[in-house]
């Protein structure tokens, strides 16, 4: 009787296992894209740290005014066609919710990120800049 049961639990088990392998519809995953939208994340992010540390050396008297005005406008061109990459490849579905919260009047978005933000709030919520 229990060798019966053993039996009975391992195809169960079997079964349960090979269920996937035996489905004939099964999502293909592109890899590729995914690493070139983590690639393209990975990049936004340097570009804001490097944004931030431009600031930093302007403010601390390292930078000239010009030098500074160049690069930023330099780093603001490149970020912003990382986004429209990023959001090409997302199929505009962050573009369009932002759209839609600007149309609101109550929302306002972080110079540092970018991530949404209420009128009331003083501080991002996702990088902790400061809004005064």
């Amino acid at each position: 009787m229990i060798e019966i049961l053993g039996i009975a639990v391992a195809l169960l088990t079997i079964l349960f296992v090979a269920y996937p392998l035996l489905q004939k519809s099964q999502r293909k995953v592109s890899f590729a894209v995914n690493h070139q939208n983590e690639d393209l994340l990975a990049r936004k992010n340097e570009i804001y740290a490097a944004v931030r540390d431009i600031d930093f050396d302007y403010r601390m008297g390292k930078l000239t005014e010009e030098d500074y005005n160049g690069l930023r406008e330099q780093y603001k061109q490149e970020a912003v066609k990382i986004m429209q990459a990023i959001d090409t490849m997302a199929g505009n579905t962050r573009s369009s919710s932002k759209r839609g919260a600007m149309k609101d009047g109550n929302t306002r978005f972080c110079h540092a990120c970018g991530a949404p933000a209420h009128r009331e709030d003083k501080f991002c919520s996702a990088c902790g800049a400061n809004f005064e």
